[in-house]
């Protein structure tokens, strides 16, 4: 069909050339009877196709009867019209023909003549030699438009080598890409194959973002960092452009009904490209990540070719098979993101044996990512945390290089300097931990006493780390907790982050929801606060 379509357009294209105006034609002089192109003639037309490549697609011919038989003969063409203003030499032979394959026109015709593909055009053939010239004939060429189903980048990144050169990913027809970490003066080109420089593409010096096979120069010029790479071999263009992490990062999915605009999915950012937060999905869940809140563009999803990387064009949904509540990290420096399963969480440590085995040490989590429990230490204590009680894998630990930071690769203990008993707080969503003692008494101060830290009201303790107090509150009262009567130090508040939990730095104060006698229960083993 799609020959039959060629030939259709080839029709048109010279049924437009022959009615034309004789005003508009033009007169092509005859040469002597005794140098004249015999095949093809005037008006003949080829349509390329990438059928059968060895196939001869154009066969010239002509008599020459004032040359000998060792005479040498130029064979040129230009484009109709132009008058052979700028001949192009298609070959040189000895003998009264000539011919080129399929292969070797439609390269000539697309690299060389640089004519358009799956386009009609007119070209003019001549012959030559010892300053004889045949007739001027013209012969209609359709080239067809190669495919490349391979493309690979080659350059001092891979040592030059075609063997080392980086496989492109396939985008569509002539389409291809590929993310690269650049060092300052790094260069480099792109091949067809892995095997050799033959048919190598780089930059037309001429026309910055064209790439062009003979006269080329390397691309280079780039500044140290990583790089998107997108080439276009069916307008032999290329796009290099800079990958920077993006100040914020949102997620929107199946799990909030594709709401882009909803601010409560921001990952948290750790300043250095790397993004986190925890979400609780359903089986077979999907999302996406959005560089702006309210917006889709620049959204990014996963290679297909790729899993676990992430791209922005020819992306799809990234895909959650199993539920439950998931640490999405996001690296752009490595441009990959990776999902953790967090919906359970143990302590294991030098307080009961190492016994990762041991159910009595799970974390409690409301599934927002922030897991919190009591435990008593001996100073000098050591612990970690891992996701499945009796199993290591995917153990937990402290960053050495960043003290208060959890990783699970090259993960050190976490150690306890003095001995107490701690409330234990880890949250995915900022990758940290932190360990605040428990008080043996608590406090109430706010409004309700004029916030008079001297006289505030003291909570009964029901269990270790558990307090209860039943108090009258208006709608406009607000409060907090202390564990010390007369003292501000280390007092407790509201998370600014996480409703209903309690924290002991950046914390806000708990609000009243109304008028009424409330009973208020703080549970340190939970870390949460009540008021009911």
């Amino acid at each position: 069909m799609k020959y039959i379509y060629k030939l259709f357009l080839l029709f048109v294209f010279v049924f437009g050339v022959t009615s034309c105006d004789e005003n508009e034609s033009f007169e092509i002089l005859q040469a002597p009877d005794s140098f004249q192109i015999l095949t093809p003639s005037s008006g003949s037309v080829i349509a390329l196709d990438d059928t059968n490549l060895s196939n001869n697609a154009l066969f010239i011919s002509w008599k020459s009867t004032t040359s000998g038989s060792d005479a040498s003969y130029t064979i040129e063409v230009a484009e109709t019209g132009t008058d052979f203003g700028n001949p192009i030499t298609l070959g040189t032979v000895q003998g009264n023909n000539f011919s080129m394959t399929v292969d070797e026109l439609n390269t000539f015709l697309l690299d060389v003549m640089e004519l358009n593909p799956e386009v009609a055009n007119s070209i003019d053939i001549r012959v030559s030699t010892n300053g004889e010239v045949s007739q001027t004939i013209a012969v209609i060429v359709m080239p067809y438009t190669v495919e490349y189903t391979e493309l690979y980048l080659v350059g001092s990144l891979t040592n030059w080598t075609p063997e080392e050169a980086l496989p492109m990913t396939r985008l569509d027809f002539n389409i291809f890409e590929i993310t690269i970490d650049l060092a300052d003066g790094d260069e480099f080109k792109f091949l067809p194959t892995n095997t050799s420089f033959d048919g190598d593409w780089g930059e037309d010096p001429d026309n910055p973002g064209t790439l062009i096979v003979d006269g080329e120069q390397n691309l280079g010029g780039y500044t140290a960092g990583k790089y998107e790479v997108k080439v276009d071999l069916n307008t032999f263009t290329f796009i290099v452009e800079e990958i920077v992490a993006p100040e914020n990062l949102f997620m929107v999915g199946s799990h909030n009904g594709w709401n882009n605009a909803d601010t409560t999915q921001q990952f948290t950012s750790d300043g250095n490209g790397v993004f986190t937060r925890v979400q609780m999905f359903e089986a077979n869940a999907e999302f996406k990540l959005l560089p702006t809140s309210g917006s889709w563009d620049g959204d990014w999803g996963e290679d297909p070719a790729n899993p676990g990387t992430i791209i922005q064009d020819g992306e799809q949904n990234i895909k959650v098979v199993n539920a439950g509540s998931y640490l999405v990290t996001v690296d752009f420096n490595s441009l990959t993101y990776k999902l953790t399963d967090v919906s359970t969480l143990f302590m294991v440590g030098s307080h009961n044996g190492w016994n990762n085995a041991d159910a009595t040490q799970e974390f409690n989590t409301s599934g927002n990512g922030v897991f919190t429990r009591i435990q008593t230490f001996d100073a000098g204590a050591e612990f970690k945390m891992i996701p499945t009680s009796g199993s290591w894998d995917g153990d937990w630990g402290e960053d050495g290089a960043n003290s208060g930071r959890i990783i699970q690769e090259d993960e050190s203990n976490i150690i306890v300097e003095n001995a107490g008993t701690y409330t234990v707080t880890v949250d995915f969503n900022t990758l940290s931990f932190n360990l605040k003692e428990v008080p043996d008494n608590l406090y109430l101060v706010g409004s309700p006493n004029g916030w008079d830290n001297g006289t505030a009201p003291a909570f009964t303790k029901l269990s270790e780390g558990v307090f209860e107090i039943s108090q009258v509150l208006t709608a406009s009262d607000e409060f907090k907790f202390l564990p010390q009567l007369g003292a501000w130090d280390n007092d407790w508040g509201e998370s600014n982050v996480y409703p209903g939990m309690i924290v002991r730095d950046d914390e806000s104060n708990v609000k009243s929801p109304g008028d009424a006698t409330f009973t208020i229960t703080v549970d340190f083993n939970k870390g949460t606060v009540t008021v009911e």
